[in-house]
């Protein structure tokens, strides 16, 4: 493993850092949309509209070259495999939750940001440093302390649950590789247009009457959801992947903010020490990065 510091253009800036962190808070805001109308209307009827809503977005800001630039994106094959990645992680994640504990899913798949950095360095060359390393791993510990996990047992739905965390890892590698050529803005369209196409066959069967608070709560998690993908992979493009994995990890202390405003839901002691960990692993990393550029910029 080499311990070298990174160029300057593989070294994060705060810039970057804080989009990444934005950028997850949109997703936690987004999952508290869904999460308010997940017992009303099936899980792939809500993916379906939010994603309808997104490609909406995408074609209001830009109707003339999206469908162009998609086609001749020499990327294609990418996107579409990042964009079936993601849905398979997805799916499979909650089907998992039928079986699964909360803090036992959770932990489960936050494992991905490590597996974000493994890949990281195998596949895209990204220099790894010790404050990488560590800040990695202080956040995976610290979502481990907060879950308090108990009484594994290895399962299918355990199995399930990995599979998801190591599709969402491979699907932001092929993010950071297709960002350095495409739009992010035909990233979303690409991706979303998957996942209408899925959920909507999908959906179809089940599909249930939809008054004026579920469809209020269906564009509000588009909205909102469709700014948060846009704003990763904008991030992706200035924030090496092994940076971005890590800064995914704040995204739980949303989850516990969130669940506590709208739910009540009142979390342990475990929770806070665990959050705290999350939070000292991403100062910790926002520090060294920051220093590393200065460094570089000097010379």
């Amino acid at each position: 493993m080499s311990t070298s510091l990174p160029n300057i253009k593989e070294a994060a800036s705060l810039r970057g850092m804080a989009m990444g962190v934005a950028a997850y808070t949109l997703f936690s805001v987004h999952d508290a949309f869904v999460k308010a109308i997940i017992y009303v209307l099936p899980a792939a009827q809500i993916l379906f509209m939010r994603s309808i809503v997104i490609i909406a977005l995408c074609f209001a800001f830009d109707r003339r070259h999206l469908v162009r630039d998609l086609w001749r994106s020499d990327s294609r094959v990418l996107i579409l495999g990042r964009g079936l990645l993601t849905l398979a992680a997805w799916v499979m994640y909650y089907t998992a939750g039928r079986d699964l504990q909360l803090a036992e899913m959770t932990t489960l798949y936050y494992f991905a940001p490590v597996l974000t950095t493994v890949l990281a360095i195998i596949f895209l060359k990204e220099q790894i440093t010790l404050a990488r390393v560590g800040a990695a791993s202080i956040g995976f510990f610290g979502v481990i302390v907060a879950a308090n996990p108990s009484g594994f047992t290895f399962s299918l739905p355990v199995v399930l649950v990995l599979l998801a965390a190591l599709s969402w890892a491979v699907a932001m590698i092929l993010m950071r590789t297709i960002s350095r050529k495409d739009r992010a803005i035909v990233q979303v369209f690409a991706q979303n247009l998957i996942h209408a196409i899925a959920m909507g066959l999908v959906s179809l069967p089940v599909w249930q009457t939809m008054g004026p608070v579920e469809i209020g709560f269906c564009v509000g998690a588009g909205i909102v959801g469709g700014m948060g993908q846009f704003l990763l992979v904008e991030t992706a493009k200035i924030v090496p992947a092994s940076v971005l994995g890590t800064v995914e990890y704040g995204a739980l202390i949303w989850a516990f903010v969130f669940g506590y405003l709208f739910w009540g839901e009142s979390p342990g002691q475990s929770v806070y020490i665990g959050a705290a960990l999350v939070i000292m692993a991403g100062f910790m990393l926002a520090w060294t990065e920051h220093r590393s550029r200065r460094g570089l910029l000097r010379r």
